[in-house]
This record gives structure tokens, C-alpha cells and sequence, in this order.
């Protein structure tokens, strides 16, 4: 294939953690965007893989085995995808299972919470039965309150109920950073910090942020992505270029609604960077 015909998506979320379509569904809507290169990166968990990767044999695209783990830094939360990952690694599936395992512990909190706050009744299984799993996330819960009639719609949800700060929300406790990228290392993946900009990072904060990443190991920062004011490109480049990373490109794509954040509408990669899928791509 010609490199300049290659469409990357390299950040995308399934039925299997928070997203709207099932694995083969969001296969087919990259595909039907003009995607060649997919990367199905559901939170803390591998379990669309499978199915993603039939549907990507059925339409003649790449999938690339990628999560996005959730580690807990400085007492916050953020996000670093493993790309090109080997999903019968033991060390990263031990991970998965801790984290599942604290996802569903938190899930059930929600619930509780949900159900004093809101006035409603097993949040929890309600919201389970929409999501068609057991750890569902924060957006789940959110379109639960939506349906029940408590909120208007997920900003909603977020501001009054799941939000830090607000009853429902509830802190997890995730691994450190530095244990999520050496276990993605330990799988022979990469491991990206997803979506920078995200995080409300002043120029310092991100700089000396970067410095613990760089430090625990971390390989690349996803720079291409859509709705970057100039100012947030600017820095991006800035950071890149200071602390030797590789970049990324990924639209977070959760749903078809999201109009902004559809799959393969991405700005190029910067000139001069080099690309995560640079020696990649016949993983």
C-alpha cells in the first residue's frame, strides 16, 4: 500500500468498555471512513479484540491490539494506550484482571451512591444490563441517569452527579504509571499518553508531567487529534520535540453522535516527528 493512502486511528473505544458499537460495528465504521490502520483501545480491557480482528479480515483493514490503561499519578487519574500489544502476555493480562477487577468494585459504589443521590433503585444492575457488562463507566452511568429522566444529558449527569466533587463520583485505585508502562513494555507494545491536551495542564504542569513519563519509560504522546486549538498544537509540538517522543494520532472515538470526534478526521502528524506506526507496520 502506499504510505500516503494509509489512514491511522490509533485511539478507539468499543462496546467492550464505554462505546456505543460493538467491536465489528466500530470496524466497519472505520472502514466505511476510509481508515486502514485501527487501533481498538478499550479501557482496561481486551476484550473486543477478537471479534475487532474478524471484522478487520472481513474488511481488509489493519487492527492493532491496543487498551487504554488508567493509572493514578500525583493522586490523579490518566490514561496511557499500549499499542501493538501481545494479548497473551500473562503480566498485561494480570493487569486487565486487576483492573476489571477495580472497575467493577467502583461501578457497584456508583450505584450505591446513584441510588441515595438520585432517588433511583439498582443503579448498579440497571445500568449493567444497558452497557452489557459488569464494570460499566462513568458515560454508562450517565446515559442511565439520562434515560431514567434525572438528567437532561450526559453533561448533566457529569456536573450534578459523576463528576470529582460530586456524590457519585468515586476514586479508584488504579496502577502507577510507571507499573502500566512497563507491563504494555513487558507485551512488546508502546505506550502513548493519550489525549494531553485533556488533563487542563498549564505549559509547566505538562512539562514537569512529561519529565515522570519520559522517566517511567513512555514512548509516544498523541499529538493528532481532533478539535486542538492552535495554542494546545503549539505545545504539543513543543513537548514532543523536548522530551524525544514518539507521536500518535487518535480520534477517541465513542460514538457516532460525537460529530467531532469521528474516526480518521485527524490533522497530520507534525513534519519531522516520528510516527508510532514508524517499524510497525507489519506487527
Amino acid at each position: 500500500m502506499d504510505p500516503s493512502a494509509r489512514c491511522y486511528d490509533l485511539h478507539s473505544h468499543s462496546l467492550a468498555s464505554d462505546g456505543a458499537l460493538a467491536p465489528a460495528a466500530l470496524v466497519d465504521r472505520a472502514a466505511d471512513y476510509g481508515v486502514t490502520h485501527l487501533a481498538l483501545t478499550d479501557h482496561d480491557t481486551l476484550a473486543g479484540l477478537e471479534e475487532a480482528h474478524d471484522a478487520a479480515v472481513r474488511r481488509g483493514i489493519t487492527l492493532i491490539n491496543g487498551i487504554e490503561l488508567s493509572v493514578r499519578h500525583d493522586s490523579r487519574e490518566f490514561h496511557v494506550l499500549g499499542l501493538w500489544l501481545d494479548t497473551d502476555n500473562a503480566r498485561l493480562n494480570d493487569r486487565v484482571a486487576s483492573q476489571q477487577a477495580a472497575r467493577v468494585n467502583r461501578a457497584r459504589e456508583i450505584g450505591r451512591r446513584l441510588d441515595r443521590a438520585a432517588g433511583l433503585a439498582n443503579s448498579y444492575e440497571r445500568t449493567c444490563e444497558l452497557a452489557g457488562t459488569d464494570a460499566p463507566g462513568r458515560p454508562l452511568f450517565a446515559r442511565y441517569l439520562e434515560q431514567a429522566g434525572r438528567v437532561r444529558n450526559s453533561r448533566h449527569a457529569f456536573n450534578r452527579f459523576l463528576k470529582q466533587g460530586q456524590s457519585a463520583f468515586v476514586a479508584t485505585p488504579w496502577c502507577t504509571m510507571e507499573e502500566a508502562i512497563a507491563d504494555i513494555h513487558a507485551a512488546g507494545g508502546l505506550a502513548v499518553l493519550a489525549h494531553p491536551q485533556a488533563y487542563g495542564f498549564t505549559r509547566k504542569r505538562l512539562r514537569q508531567f512529561l519529565t515522570a513519563f519520559k522517566s517511567a519509560g513512555g514512548d509516544g504522546l498523541e499529538v493528532a487529534m481532533p478539535g486542538l486549538t492552535r495554542q494546545q498544537t503549539e505545545l504539543l509540538n513543543e513537548c514532543w520535540q523536548h522530551f524525544d517522543l514518539q507521536v500518535s494520532a487518535g480520534s477517541d472515538f465513542h460514538s457516532p453522535e460525537q460529530k467531532w470526534l469521528a474516526l480518521g478526521r485527524l490533522p497530520e502528524v507534525p513534519a519531522g516527528a516520528v510516527p508510532v506506526w514508524e517499524g510497525r507496520l507489519s506487527s
